[in-house]
């Protein structure tokens, strides 16, 4: 659904009389709050975890010869929410791609940030996340190469009537649902509000099948 069809459901389901909004667009009143809670629904929902399958997104970048830290900004990879450090590889040539291992900064610094191994320079095989979200490189890239990867985005918003969320489209309803529940709270109508609570957690227990990774288990110690 469009971020408008999505306005349009949740006002049907909150038995609000007329019709519409005929646009999500400088909406007031009654219709302006209806837009506003679609907007935060959606926005909680995506807040819910940070690794929705549905934010996950694909980086790659150049390195430069020399240098070993790159930034969010440098990247431009402005709707970054978080790295994914499972599956970061490198290459100069296809044939040639290989795994950057991760190891967390504090480990990072110890072991590569000091002494000689400072300035060490050839094709990098370990990487981190520094405290400011930017990726680190060891060794120091002695050429360019192309480093690729996964990462989460932070919560994206919708801005035209075309507008259409990330969820999945067989989950959308679940921010018509929470919205519902804003609706409820907002005007004290406890009736609105349980039914969108228990449509909610239904849709929302099947999104989070959907769109977060299973837990897994090892083998038996014994």
């Amino acid at each position: 659904m469009t971020f408008l069809q999505l306005c349009q459901r949740l006002r049907a389901e909150a038995g609000i009389s007329g019709s519409g909004p005929s646009t999500v667009i400088d909406q007031t009143g009654e219709l302006g709050r209806i837009v506003s809670w679609v907007l935060s629904a959606y926005e909680e929902i995506q807040n819910l975890h940070s690794t929705w399958r549905f934010l996950q997104t694909d980086f790659s970048f150049s390195t430069v010869n020399g240098t070993q830290n790159y930034t969010k900004t440098t990247l431009s990879l402005t709707n970054l929410g978080s790295w994914k450090t499972d599956d970061v590889r490198i290459y100069s040539a296809v044939t040639d791609e290989s795994y950057l291992t991760y190891f967390p900064w504090d480990k990072f610094k110890e072991l590569y940030l000091y002494g000689s191994q400072r300035t060490q320079t050839e094709r990098p095989t370990i990487f981190s996340i520094k405290y400011d979200d930017s990726i680190s490189l060891w060794a120091i890239p002695d050429a360019v190469y192309t480093v690729n990867g996964e990462y989460f985005k932070t919560a994206q918003t919708m801005t035209l009537d075309v507008s259409e969320p990330l969820i999945p489209t067989a989950y959308q309803m679940a921010i018509v649902w929470k919205g519902l529940m804003l609706y409820g709270a907002y005007n004290s109508v406890p009736d609105a509000y349980a039914h969108g609570n228990n449509e909610y957690k239904n849709v929302l227990r099947k999104l989070e099948f959907s769109q977060l990774d299973r837990m897994t288990y090892g083998n038996p110690l014994a």
